[in-house]
């Protein structure tokens, strides 16, 4: 519900920095290392070769547009 809303970025950023440290490693914080995809990789939809998951921002933006 709040990325229907008017969210700032640093909130975005930090719930997908939690994701990405969820996939990952398991863990609270994700380091660069320890990714086996980069996270532009990991946004794209299942039909462009990526595991689907939604990128925040670019999904706020367009719950906004309707």
């Amino acid at each position: 519900m709040l990325i229907a809303l008017d969210v700032p970025k640093r909130w975005i950023k930090a719930i997908e920095k939690i994701i990405r440290a969820s996939l990952w490693r398991n863990r609270k914080e994700a380091r660069g290392s320890h990714c086996p995809i980069a996270w532009e990789r990991a946004t794209r939809p299942l039909k462009f070769g990526g595991p689907g998951i939604f990128n925040l921002e670019t999904l706020g933006w367009a719950l906004q547009m309707l």
